[in-house]
């Protein structure tokens, strides 16, 4: 029923706002109720002491019948209050039909409370109902006693009407008081509400803006709480995802041109041969042309392939304790021939005992494709230096280059998918801007990291490690 944030809100926070203001008048209220009948019960109390004293007095005949009940008038006057003095004892209660107490006090729950006092206790009942007062009143009784013992009975009557009526009016200002709170709570809760569902409303608006393809600015949203964040964050997402979006129409226009030259390029060798344009003895040459750019081709899709599985999770990683010695001499090996075609010298430093947990054919391919950058972007007669150490708890692979560099705008981005620090010259080359983006997510696989340092002109460093 309740489907926005907005609403659901709103009720959940009435709800739970009214639920705490009328238990809260409810607990007031009753304790405001108990704490009136317990200083009745306490005034009472007092006029009984004062009760019992002036019986006694009266017993031993030092006040007259008149001063006695001039006192008792008195007294009843103070507390609101009829007061009778039954002088009586236990045996006087066996036969109730026999018993004469006075119109007033026959009645049930007077016989019932006489029998209890006679008994020693105390009785007190906060809204008894008299049939012969007819109204609720409050009945307080305890025995008369000397120094021979229980003589009788003091009871005391107070109707309960001024006391209702005070709790009335104390209950009709806690529920008004009740009553404003919750329109207050109505109203805060409101526009509460609606300043924290608005700023998401307006950043839903606007991720349905971006699924059509429509262009959306900036949220401006200030708050200083998490909806702030949350919409710096769907700003910087928004960014992200253009840039993404930008970058991967650049790389389907290379990619575009960079699979139709080799396609024509071997189209066209392929018909000139058969065309007898290109002489039987030139076909070798031409086949060779054509192999070279299969492979060019085979370069592309492979990274392609790769990313795509590397992003599905379907590469799963076979990690083993491996030598460094093995992998390095592997790598090398593999790599000797484009190094010496551009007389670069590569100086390895390693320890021959050192060894990392990795899967051997990932941490090849990452080498190579690191070090495969590194000859690329590095001037005839370069230098490549390659360092492993051991920190412990990872080895960490370090790669310097004495190449052309990266600028400090490009540097932060190398590692993204279909990023090209130099568009130009990497499409001559036949780059897709993948392999660093694959090199980095198999890193990432290995639970280790990667970064770069560089400065155009200067080189490049690359640094990645991988737990030992």
């Amino acid at each position: 029923m309740f489907k926005s944030i907005f609403s659901r809100m709103l009720i959940t926070y009435l709800l739970l706002i009214s639920i705490i203001i009328i238990v809260l008048s409810f607990a007031i209220t009753s304790i405001y109720k108990w704490y009136v009948f317990d200083n009745k019960q306490k005034e009472l109390q007092t006029a009984y002491y004062q009760v019992n004293k002036l019986a006694n007095s009266f017993l031993t005949k030092q006040i007259s019948i008149k001063e006695l009940n001039a006192s008792l008038d008195s007294i009843g006057y103070i507390t609101d209050s009829k007061i009778y003095i039954v002088k009586m004892d236990k045996n006087s209660l066996k036969n109730t039909k026999t018993l004469k107490l006075g119109e007033d006090l026959n009645e049930g729950y007077v016989i019932k409370g006489i029998d209890s006092v006679l008994s020693g206790k105390r009785v007190f009942e906060k809204e008894q109902y008299s049939t012969k007062l007819n109204m609720y009143i409050v009945f307080y009784g305890e025995p008369w006693k000397n120094e021979h013992g229980i003589t009788g009975a003091i009871l005391i009557f107070s109707p309960t009407s001024i006391l209702n009526g005070n709790i009335n009016n104390i209950r009709m200002i806690i529920w008004t008081i009740a009553l404003i709170f919750i329109l207050l709570s109505i109203a805060a809760t409101y526009f509460n509400a609606l300043r924290i569902s608005k700023p998401i409303f307006k950043i839903e608006q606007a991720a349905k803006r971006i699924a059509y393809g429509q262009k959306v600015e900036d949220i401006e949203i200030k708050t200083n709480d998490e909806i702030e964040q949350l919409a710096v964050s769907f700003n910087y997402m928004k960014k992200q995802l253009a840039k993404t979006e930008e970058i991967r129409r650049e790389f389907i226009a290379s990619i575009s041109h960079d699979l139709r030259t080799p396609l024509t390029s071997i189209r066209g060798f392929v018909e000139a041969m058969i065309d007898n344009v290109i002489e039987p003895q030139d076909h070798n040459k031409y086949l060779n042309f054509i192999q070279d750019e299969t492979s060019r081709l085979t370069r592309l899709t492979d990274e392609i392939l790769q990313s795509a599985k590397i992003q599905s999770g379907s590469i799963k990683l076979h990690r083993e304790n491996l030598k460094i010695k093995g992998i390095m001499e592997t790598v090398l090996s593999s790599l000797k021939v484009s190094a010496d075609e551009k007389s670069i010298v590569i100086l390895l430093e390693y320890k021959e005992e050192l060894q990392v947990f990795a899967d051997e054919d990932r941490l090849k391919q990452i080498l190579i494709n690191i070090l495969g950058n590194a000859i690329k972007y590095t001037e005839n007669g370069g230098n490549i230096n390659i360092q492993v150490k051991d920190m412990f708890t990872k080895v960490l692979f370090t790669v310097k280059d004495t190449g052309i560099g990266i600028s400090q705008k490009d540097l932060p981005f190398i590692f993204e998918k279909f990023y090209r620090a130099d568009k130009s010259r990497q499409s001559s080359q036949g780059g897709t801007g993948l392999g660093l983006s694959i090199v980095k997510s198999l890193v990432e696989l290995h639970e280790g990291r990667i970064w770069a340092l560089s400065e155009q002109g200067k080189g490049t460093e690359v640094y990645f490690e991988i737990p030992s």
